[in-house]
């Protein structure tokens, strides 16, 4: 019988406990898993095997579907996901409003970044040319001269 894959929630929704509890039962290492690295860090897949051992499950064969990994591939899970939405037209109208109030408030925190950094550019002067005062040699008293 081939090894059956699924992740953490199908793990979680199966056993009907929490994700935390999967989560601290594969880092205890009660559970059999496989990492696989995605970009955004690491995905964890459990063997539902191992799942129905620990727990005490009793799934009939019928109800087994194997899971494959997740591709590290961003954009075919795009398009594939994208052909399972329909998307209306309100839901893009609410998409674009997100995107210009994200871009509005990027550039009020750029600006506030810049002035901040005007800022410190102008402290860091001052306190250079403090340090240059303080660093100047003393003037010479009128019996050093030959010295």
């Amino acid at each position: 019988m081939p090894k059956i894959l699924i992740s953490i929630q199908e793990a979680a929704d199966l056993s009907k406990k929490s994700i935390q509890t999967i989560r601290r039962a594969i880092k205890s290492k009660k559970l059999e898993f496989k990492k696989s690295k995605t970009p955004q860090g690491f995905n964890y897949l459990i063997y539902k095997e191992s799942l129905c051992e620990v727990y005490g499950l009793n799934l009939d064969s019928q109800t087994q579907k194997e899971v494959k990994p997740p591709k590290s591939d961003f954009l075919s899970s795009i398009s594939k996901n994208a052909k399972n939405i329909p998307i209306e037209a309100d839901d893009f109208k609410g998409f674009v409003k997100t995107l210009e109030n994200l871009l509005v408030q990027h550039n009020e925190e750029r600006q506030n970044f810049l002035r901040l950094l005007n800022t410190m550019q102008e402290k860091i002067f001052v306190l250079e040319n403090q340090l240059n005062l303080l660093k100047a040699p003393a003037e010479k008293k009128w019996y050093q001269v030959w010295k």
